[in-house]
Order: C-alpha cells, then structure tokens, then sequence
C-alpha cells in the first residue's frame, strides 16, 4: 500500500511539473507576444485593436452631378466648389529671392506632349501625364516570370546619426533608356557598354545615396557609378533631348561633424557625370521644416525649364540656359531665374495644427502637365491647378487626405480631360485609428469630383494606409479600367489589387493579398494585345495577372519588401528592394 501510495503520489508530482512547465511556456509564449505587439506598435497600445479587428474595406464608389458647366471652353478654369479663394488663405510668387505681386513668364512653357519618349522610360511612369507604365513589347507569351540577375547596393544613414535608409524605397522607379550609337560615343560608358549593340541602360539613383547605372539585361556596370552623399527615395528624370539628369533627395544627411545636410535637388550631365547644379537647400522661403523631394521633375523642353514641386511647400521652376554641343560632348547649364510658388491653405493648417506637426502644404507625389497647366496634390489633401506661366491657381479641391499617390491624367473621347487621384488615411480617423481614404475621378478642367472610391483602411504607428501606388490606365483591351493597389484593408497587414471602372469608380475585380503593396502596378501588352498587371508586394512577390480578370499567371518571390515601382523595357523587368538589391526578371 506504501508503494502504491508512493506511485500515486510521485505520478501527481510529475503531473503538476508538467503542468507548470506548460502554464509557464504558454505564459512566455504569451509574454513574448505582448512584447513582439509592443515593438509592433512602437510602444502605443491605441494601435493594439487594429491588429485584432479588421475594417470594412471595399465601400460603395460616390458618384458626383453637377449643372452644366456653362463654359465652352477647353481650358481649366474654376467653378463655385473650386474657387482657389475657397481653399487658400494666401498665395506668394518669389522670382530669384524676391517676392512679387505678379508674374509673368518670359519663355512662355506650353507642354505640346505627353512627355513619353520612343527611347524608353524617361521619368516616373513614362510621361508627364503619369500614364505609361511600360515601355515596347515582351517577346513571348506574356504569361510566366523568370529569375534573371541581382546586384547588391547598400544603406544610408539617416538624418538623426542612428537608423539607416537601405536599397530602393518608393516611389523609387529605375529609367531604361537606349541611347542612340552617337550619343553613347560621347558619353562617359565603359568600352563594352559603348560597344554593345541594343544597349538599355537603367539609371536607377538610391537609398544608398549612389546613382547605379547598369545593363538592364545583365545587370552589370555600364559606366562608374555617381557617389552623391545624399538618400534617393524618388523617380529622376532625364530630359527628353539631352543627356541631363535631375533628381531630388529625398531627406537630409548626417554631416562629417554630426551637423545636419539639408535635402536638395541636382542636376547632372550624364555626359561625364559631373553635377551641373544643385538649389532648393534650406530654402528661407519654405512654409514646412522637412526639406525632401520625392516628386519626379519635369523638363520643359520648349522653355528650358525644370519644373520641381518639393515636400518644404515650395514649387520650384528653373529656367537652365542649356547648352550642349553636340560635336565635342560638351553639356552646360547656366540657371539665371528661379521662381518659387508657395501657398498656405487653410484646410492644410488645421489639419496639422489638429495632429500637432509640421504643416501640410508639402508635396512627395509627381505632377502632371498638360500645356502651361500643372496639376499636383500635397500631405494636407489640397490638389490643384497651377498656371505656370502666372505661377497663380487656376482651380483647387480639397480632397481631405494626405495625397501621396502620383495623379494620372486620361484623355476623354469628349474632348475633355480627367484626372485619378489617390490618397492615404491620415487625419479622420476614429479612435481605433481606422477610416476611409480611396481613389478619386476629377475633371480637369474645372477640379470637381465626378466619383470616389472609398477603402476603410488602419493607419498605425505613423505608417498610413490607403493609397501610396499611382494607377495604371488601361488602353487597347484593358480601355475603361485603371488598377491600383490598396494598403492595411482590411486587416493591418493585409491589402489588394483592384481594377476599377473609370466610368463608375466602382470594382471590375478585386484580388486580395496578403500584404502591403507601395509599389505602382504596371502594364505589360502582348504581341495579341493582351494586357497583363506587373504588380510588386511588400512581402517580396512580384506578380504576373492577367489585367482583365485579376487572375494569376505566375509570381516570383525575392524576400524582401519591394516598395520601388519597377521598370519594364520589352521583356525585362528591374525594380530595388529594401533588403539593398536591385534585381533583374524577365517576362516570358
């Protein structure tokens, strides 16, 4: 009886060792958890319901009517909602550090075209109406991805001397351009670069503070790579007839003495790779302390004039003097007028006054022109028409949030011109940090909303979600729909691709995924016109669609979030990750 007693007692022994052992596994299971959240949420615990509780998502597209515009003409111009006077409490023009009552532009700009050039990819998304998402044809079936090379980049440290800014980030898109067998001749290219025949070489300015140029179907080196100093997390642009790049840094630098660089904007031949010219750094004139430029400039060419809207709440237009002598390679610029435009909306002001930061007049999107008009939106949700021989605001509409997403303008069968638009959630929120942002249709020419597409998004521990893609416009087959891809809905770390109707806003189709997606889809038609969506993920996917239905051809994983829009020449694609690669596939 002793023993069995014993037994009974040493087995009860070994069960409440097991139980103990349990309880405090699932203890510090659960411990580690909390803490991971904790990280998670930077130590807020108001964000710890959105990773529990998921939003509505999808919401039913808002269609707009208004009277008959009683204006025949075909030129923007303010209606009673878009009265500039409506929205903007003050208006300044500065010419070279001067402010003037009035402007008007002695080499008048009159952008003829879209910007879209026949020797690749120029700047963000192919033309300054944003609405080139690829460039020539892929030579197969267009239905599966491959593998192709990868190049390692590097970091950057960031303005406070302790966190880095690493790879490629967004917009981030590479330009992929053939240049003509005469111009490769004058340029500073590796000998095996000049002599390659069918060259496409990508110019891809990083988070690494370089600018790489590569082989876009190697991916080797086709000439030294340009050691800035300063993190790229934009487009550049190069201009359409010269050999001129410009790019715009997207954060200030950590000095040789812990002493801060401010963010500016360069220009660079690309003739030899020396820089031509650099302005906008700690500008006095700036409403807004953060100094960054992510928005894509623009050349017009007609005007010689570069026009580059800044997240400091300037708008910079300045007119170079270029000169470039073909015969000796030589390129120079000789700036001689700058011209700020600079605003203060009161709708922008509240806004940040109410989340108690810096005032929200800055811009980090790309703009679109058309003429002497340039369309642009900025973080406190003003968008508007600027006449940029005047620098005065034709029209402006308030769409509420943060715009970062780049507008893409369409041009109607009617004649008429319309705008998408995007935006992140970033100040009507609810106390669970959840509301709507979506996708807007504007007319042009007047600024009024004709529909919006609403998305119940989180926005969390300063990431936003929301709109942070620009559309890609259909044509051919794929005419009627623009897609783009949606971050944080319905959960926090979930999203989706959607297709929509440009005539109703509302879903042609909608696939969901597993992650955020930054990234600007792009469209890719095959021989037969069939279109398909390259779409790159925040979890390392880059895939292949079919742009009709939504459904999956094939997909490639790298790892690593990719933010940066791809590029994409023929067959071949190159986008950067954050995990300090740039990597070439190809479309089979």
């Amino acid at each position: 009886m002793k023993d069995e007693s014993r037994a009974k007692r040493s087995r009860r022994a070994r069960v409440l060792r097991a139980a103990a052992i349990v309880t405090a596994a699932v203890l510090l299971a659960a411990l580690c958890g909390f803490f991971a959240l904790l990280v998670k949420v930077k130590g807020n615990l108001s964000y710890v319901y959105n990773y529990f509780f998921d939003t509505r998502g999808s919401l039913p597209a808002v269609q707009y009517t208004y009277e008959a515009d009683a204006s025949e003409e075909h030129v923007p111009h303010a209606v009673e909602q878009t009265e500039p006077d409506r929205y903007l409490a003050e208006t300044k023009i500065v010419v070279n550090d001067t402010v003037v009552p009035e402007y008007d532009r002695e080499n008048k700009i009159a952008v003829q075209d879209s910007g879209e050039s026949r020797q690749g990819i120029l700047t963000f998304r192919g033309s300054y109406r944003r609405d080139v998402s690829s460039f020539g044809t892929p030579a197969g079936a267009g239905n599966a991805l491959a593998k192709s090379w990868q190049v390692k980049t590097g970091r950057f440290l960031k303005d406070d001397g302790v966190n880095y800014w690493s790879g490629n980030g967004w917009t981030g898109q590479p330009l992929a351009v053939a240049w003509t067998q005469e111009m490769k001749e004058r340029m500073n290219l590796y000998p095996a670069a000049k002599a390659k025949e069918g060259l496409v070489e990508i110019i891809y300015p990083g988070m690494d503070g370089w600018i790489h140029f590569l082989d876009m179907e190697t991916g080797e080196a086709t000439r030294d790579a340009i050691n800035v100093g300063m993190t790229f997390k934009g487009t550049c642009s190069l201009h359409p007839e010269y050999p001129l790049l410009v790019c715009g840094s997207g954060d200030s630098a950590t000095g040789p003495f812990g002493e801060q660089v401010s963010a500016r904007i360069f220009l660079y031949s690309l003739i030899d790779g020396k820089k031509l010219y650099e302005w906008a750094a700690n500008d006095p004139f700036a409403p807004r302390r953060w100094h960054g430029f992510d928005s894509s400039p623009i050349f017009a060419v007609e005007a010689d004039t570069v026009i580059a809207p800044g997240e400091n709440g300037v708008l910079y237009t300045v007119r170079l003097n270029t000169s470039f002598d073909e015969t000796k390679g030589e390129l120079q610029v000789s700036p001689d007028e700058t011209v700020r435009y600079i605003y203060d909306s009161n709708a922008s002001r509240e806004r940040y006054e109410a989340s108690e930061s810096d005032i929200g007049s800055g811009s980090e999107s790309s703009a679109v022109i058309w003429e002497n008009y340039l369309f642009f939106g900025d973080n406190g949700g003003i968008f508007q028409c600027l006449d940029l021989n005047t620098m005065k605001p034709v029209w402006v509409q308030d769409l509420r949030e943060d715009i970062n997403s780049s507008p893409v303008l369409e041009s109607g069968e009617d004649g008429r011109l319309y705008l998408y638009v995007g935006t992140t959630l970033k100040y009507h929120t609810d106390s669970h940090h959840i509301g709507t942002a979506g996708i807007y249709k504007l007319d042009a020419f007047t600024g009024q909303i004709l529909w919006y597409k609403p998305y119940e998004v989180h926005t969390v521990s300063g990431l936003a979600g929301g709109v942070l893609a620009s559309g890609a416009l259909g044509s051919g087959k794929a005419s009627g729909y623009i897609y783009y891809a949606i971050s944080k809905t319905p959960s926090v770390d979930t999203g989706c691709l959607v297709a929509l109707c440009t005539d109703t806003g509302e879903e042609a189709w909608r696939v969901d995924l597993p992650c955020d997606a930054w990234s600007s889809g792009c469209l890719v038609y095959t021989k037969n016109g069939d279109p398909r969506l390259a779409q790159c993920c925040g979890n390392g996917d880059i895939l292949l669609l079919d742009a009709l239905t939504g459904k999956q051809l094939d997909k490639l994983n790298y790892g690593a979030n990719i933010e940066s829009t791809p590029v994409i020449f023929g067959s071949r694609i190159v986008v950067g990750l954050r995990s300090e690669y740039i990597i070439g596939a190809e479309i089979k």
